[in-house]
């Protein structure tokens, strides 16, 4: 594999996306760096989450984020949940928002129920309106698909 500065970035309200990207990081020796709302998501009461998410779907919401640095990044690991079957708002604003100039964007998501093809949509849009390219992403609730996931990225 030729070796590229890479990132792994996530987003997790519940903290499986969070184990999921501890996971990705050990296999590929980086730090996970969490991708923060700057108005915080509720992480008790699942009425109050489903809200706000429910009125950032029908209104268009895109929530703001804190930062992140990405410098030099060539490959950029994106973890987040499915959330209605698409991404999080969230991840919209920081796909199209951020300069991810000549990166590829390799998505790795969580779901009770959905796969990353559910979201694949969603991303290839934005990679089309923005200045990135989608590199081939895997569902991550378990180790064996991270495993799965990264057979390519990662001599396992």
């Amino acid at each position: 594999m030729v070796q590229t500065k890479t990132a792994l970035i996530y987003f997790s309200v519940s903290g499986h996306t969070q184990t999921a990207a501890e996971t990705v990081g050990r296999y590929l020796q980086l730090t996970p760096i969490a991708l923060t709302a700057a108005q915080p998501y509720p992480t008790t009461g699942f009425q109050q989450l489903v809200a706000r998410t429910d009125a950032e779907n029908t209104q268009s919401q895109l929530p703001e984020f804190d930062p992140v640095a990405l410098g030099d990044t060539q490959t950029l690991y994106l973890g987040f949940p499915t959330w209605y079957h698409q991404p999080p708002r969230i991840i919209q604003n920081f796909l199209t928002t951020t300069d991810l100039t000549g990166m590829t964007v390799i998505p790795f998501v969580t779901s009770a129920s959905s796969r990353v093809t559910e979201s694949l949509p969603y991303l290839e849009k934005w990679a089309a309106d923005g200045n990135f390219s989608l590199g081939e992403g895997f569902t991550a609730n378990n180790p064996d698909e991270i495993a799965a996931g990264l057979k390519d990225d990662f001599p396992l």
